[in-house]
């Protein structure tokens, strides 16, 4: 059985777009924040900007974080017009350039995902625009996600979380924090939200 590992097509247009910001506006800069990794990389406002355009466009093809939901999902548990395959290559083409700036871009980052693949309409809505980091990394396990123990419990209308998170992904200059939690320890992964 043979794997074909090239990347199809159309998807080589938004690639050869990632690779040109990665060599062109990533690179120059990466070594600046290396040296100085407390500061804040005002560069990516613009391209955050531009991926937003892309996005309201519809030019984007499903690159960036908000681009792939889970009713994008076919009845064939395929997922329509390879939104996947379009983020997973161009991430891919920007870490060439800079992984940790990659992951510093806002309105991109790990929570916006999260919020992207299970939100609702209402959600997406609320959501829009904002920068959403990531809290998994707990201090007995690490960033492990299937070992989260902070806990979820509905009270009423809200659910009262209690734990301990060590590491916010981008938390200094985020909107909103995405929380991992286990509504059931009993119940193991199938209970993380």
């Amino acid at each position: 059985m043979a794997i074909n590992l090239e990347v199809p097509r159309k998807h080589r247009a938004l690639i050869d777009q990632a690779h040109q910001v990665a060599m062109n506006m990533l690179r120059p800069i990466s070594r600046k924040y290396d040296l100085a990794e407390h500061e804040y990389p005002k560069e990516l406002d613009v391209l955050a900007a531009m991926i937003d355009g892309l996005s309201e466009s519809g030019a984007s093809e499903g690159a960036g974080a908000t681009g792939v939901r889970r009713d994008d999902i076919a009845d064939d548990k395929t997922v329509k017009n390879g939104a996947n395959m379009a983020s997973v290559t161009s991430i891919a083409e920007m870490c060439w350039g800079d992984v940790g700036l990659m992951l510093s871009f806002p309105r991109q980052g790990l929570g916006n995902s999260a919020i992207a693949s299970v939100a609702n309409d209402e959600q997406l809505k609320r959501f829009e625009g904002k920068w959403a980091s990531m809290a998994i990394t707990e201090p007995s396990f690490g960033s492990d996600s299937a070992q989260v123990s902070t806990t979820a419990v509905l009270d009423g209308d809200e659910y009262v979380i209690n734990g301990e998170k060590i590491y916010v992904t981008s938390g200094e200059r985020s909107d909103c924090v995405v929380v991992w939690a286990t509504l059931d320890k009993s119940l193991g992964r199938a209970a993380i939200k």
